[in-house]
Parts: C-alpha cells; structure tokens; sequence
C-alpha cells in the first residue's frame, strides 16, 4: 500500500507540474497519467511504444501521447502522459494487453490517474 501511496502522490505532482508548465490551451482536453515498470530497457521499450503500430492502435483509440520519460533514480518505472477521454488509456490497455506485455510492459504494476484543465 504504502509504493501505491508513493505512485499517487508522485503522478498527482507529475499532473500539476505539467498543468502548471503548459501555456493555457496548449491541453484543452483531459491527460490521463500513467506510471508502470519495464522488464526491457528503457530505449527497447520505447521503441515500441513510438512505433507505427502503436501510433495507430493510439490514433484509433483518439489518444495522443503528449510525454513519455523514465526515472531518473529507477530506470525500470516509466511515465506516459496522454491526451485522452477518461477510461480510453485503461481501455486500450486491456484490449492490447499481450502485445503490450511482450513489449516490456509490467501490466500488474500499471497505475492511471486522469485530470482536466479547468
């Protein structure tokens, strides 16, 4: 409970820090924020994740990913912010899900937030 706690709060700062760092009406429409562990290397994961596939399977889903990273001090945890309707990272996530594990993704450790710029 207590790394589920530490995974909130850090993707809660991650939300602010982006609202607060983004020119008003650069993101008009709801992020969503989703943190995770890899089994790859960061650059292999990465690969896939920029690879025509995905941008399709993201454009068919109407999510546009606005910001990957990974941490500094762990280069096991990844970061991905989308512009997305709430439910549609999840969404894409279980529909994708074994093509998305082969890439490195540890599904079980997979944590979402969604926020609005109001």
């Amino acid at each position: 409970m207590k790394i589920t706690v530490l995974f909130a709060v850090g993707s809660a700062a991650i939300g602010v820090l982006v609202g607060i760092q983004l020119p008003k009406g650069v993101v008009s429409k709801p992020v969503s924020i989703t943190t995770f562990n890899i089994e790859v290397p960061f650059d292999q994961w990465a690969a896939g994740f920029d690879s025509k596939d995905s941008d399709k399977i993201h454009k068919s889903n109407q999510i546009n990913p606005i910001f990957r990273g990974v941490d500094i001090n762990d280069p096991s945890r990844v970061v991905v912010i989308h512009q997305s309707k709430p439910g549609s990272v999840e969404k894409l996530l279980l529909d994708n899900k074994e093509m998305i594990e082969s890439a490195g993704h540890i599904m079980r450790t997979t944590n979402i937030t969604n926020w609005s710029f109001q």
